[in-house]
Formats: structure tokens, C-alpha cells, sequence
């Protein structure tokens, strides 16, 4: 399975799961929401995008540009 198609199927099985707990558990949209920003966080947290300041070269512009 291409990754696209591994795509899709996370997505019809994630919006299946949502509307599941959404009948069931009578969860408002606010909690769904709140709980689906607690498991992104958890997923950039655990995984290499977010780097330590070893990983940094000096050279690196990493200042706010505002």
C-alpha cells in the first residue's frame, strides 16, 4: 500500500473513531478538539521534528523573524 493510500485509511479510520466516541460518550466537539491537540503534541514530541540545540549548526538562523 502506497503511502497515500496508507493516508486515507488512517483518515476514514480516524473519522470513524471520532464520530463513534462522539455518539457513545456524548463528547462535545470542544473535548474532541482538545484531545486530538493533546495526541499532536504527544506525536511532535516524541518524534525527531522537534530538535535539541546539539542538533543545531552555528550557522543556523533560528531567530524569530518578525
Amino acid at each position: 500500500m502506497d503511502m497515500n493510500h496508507q493516508v486515507d485509511s488512517f483518515m476514514f479510520d480516524l473519522d470513524n473513531l471520532i464520530r463513534r466516541y462522539q455518539i457513545e460518550y456524548d463528547l462535545s466537539d470542544q473535548a474532541l478538539v482538545g484531545s486530538l491537540e493533546f495526541a499532536k503534541l504527544t506525536i511532535l514530541t516524541d518524534s525527531s521534528i522537534l530538535f535539541s540545540p546539539e542538533d543545531i549548526d552555528e550557522d543556523d538562523d533560528i531567530s524569530p523573524h518578525f
